[in-house]
């Protein structure tokens, strides 16, 4: 297995993993509110930027319809940086409310990127694994 691929799979658990505990919709406190996680196979879009189609890692939509709500991102240690505060975080932040979820001690970086490129973030927000009582995540 390659550091990219063991990246990959850690990307996707941890959408997986913040998408249950921290969107988990439909449910008692949001019955007409749908999640819709797009890793690894995109889902659904939330608009164009140059042609290409935007799709947050995380989507919350209003139901019935699908009138969009809030979005996520979750970045790997590898993936705060400039490219990805320009040509993601920006285009889908113009879009409506985003939140971008880092590694745990990834926050300056993250805040460091969101000033220098202008980009209106709902919220940053830390994650971690913590071997014993999982997915750990905070308010940044």
């Amino acid at each position: 297995m390659t550091a990219k691929y063991l990246s990959e799979l850690r990307h996707q658990g941890a959408v997986a993993e913040i998408a249950k505990v921290k969107f988990p919709y439909p449910g008692p406190e949001g019955a007409d509110l749908d999640t819709i996680v797009n890793v690894p196979k995109p889902k659904m879009a939330v608009g164009e930027e140059g042609g290409k189609d935007l799709y947050p890692d995380i989507v919350v939509v209003r139901r019935p319809g699908q009138w969009l709500q809030i979005m996520a991102d979750v970045e790997t240690a590898d993936s705060v940086n400039d490219e990805t505060a320009v040509n993601d975080w920006l285009p889908k932040a113009k879009a409506g409310e985003f939140f971008v979820y880092v590694p745990a001690g990834m926050v300056p970086e993250a805040k460091k990127l969101i000033k220098k490129h202008n980009i209106p973030v709902s919220g940053i927000r830390t994650w971690r694994f913590r071997p014993v009582w999982g997915l750990d995540v905070t308010e940044a």
